[in-house]
């Protein structure tokens, strides 16, 4: 049997069947057949009682349950309608409760899509992160190398300095050497 073809009770609707078969029943018995509190049965009765689907009698000591007189064919109409009602609510709950299923499911999916996107994206993340250290590690030894390289430049430029400043005085030893040279062969021209 289809669940469609299932048909829906609640207890709103074994009260009713209970009044119809009844025609009359006393509130205290209907909530002890049902199982239900009389407080819950009360309540609603005054609903069914709104709908024109039952009466309620207040006697002195009990409160009665019927089947308004000379209205039965109503109330049945009025029955059927809410149990058509319900068919109708059940199968939108149904239909309903099939949507949210499959928006799960779409969401499940979509949670493992992210979980994928994060797992590729940490993993690129963490080669990113190893250039970097390497990148690093480079660039220090670049500074190191600039440095080193700044101070071998220095000392270069300062020892080069330093050998031309002997070279000029080497070359002023040099001239005054020449110089006394000179002068010793112009004034012995004959000794040399």
């Amino acid at each position: 049997m289809a669940r469609e073809d299932i048909p829906i009770s609640t207890g709103v609707d074994g009260l009713v069947k209970l009044v119809r078969d009844r025609g009359k029943i006393e509130l205290r018995e209907a909530a002890i057949e049902l199982g239900i509190s009389q407080g819950v049965i009360e309540e609603w009765a005054k609903v069914l009682e709104k709908e024109g689907i039952v009466k309620i009698d207040y006697m002195l000591t009990k409160v009665y349950l019927t089947i308004p007189s000379g209205e039965k064919s109503e109330v049945e109409r009025k029955a059927r309608d809410i149990t058509e009602m319900q068919v109708t609510m059940s199968r939108e709950v149904e239909s309903e409760v099939k949507r949210l299923e499959r928006f799960g499911r779409e969401l499940d999916e979509m949670r493992d899509e992210f979980i994928g996107v994060s797992k590729l994206f940490e993993d690129k993340m963490a080669a990113i992160r190893q250039k970097v250290r390497e990148l690093d590690t480079i660039e220090k030894k670049h500074e190191e190398l600039c440095y080193r390289g700044r101070c071998t430049n220095e000392k270069f430029v300062q020892d080069t300095e330093a050998l031309k400043k002997r070279i000029e005085e080497s070359e002023k030893k040099l001239e005054k050497l020449q110089k006394d040279i000179d002068e010793l062969e112009k004034a012995c021209p004959q000794k040399l």
